[in-house]
């Protein structure tokens, strides 16, 4: 099942809401991923699971052309 951005912050966004450490971990790090995609130009449609397969990370996903 892919995620797209905006589904990543809805899960993220869950997952800091959770009481349990683990949860938190897992919202800070979707939370950072959909921050650093937008930041690139990536939009809240984008296959966020499709780019961090394709690239490794958020990080090194490359600057989206327009």
């Amino acid at each position: 099942m892919s995620v797209n951005i905006f589904e990543a912050l809805q899960n993220a966004e869950i997952n800091l809401k959770g009481s349990m450490d683990i949860q938190r971990q897992i919202g800070q790090r979707q939370l950072h991923n959909a921050i650093v995609l937008i930041e690139k130009g990536y939009e809240l449609g984008d296959d966020i699971d499709a780019l961090l397969a394709t690239y490794g990370s958020a990080e090194d996903a490359p600057e989206k052309e327009v």
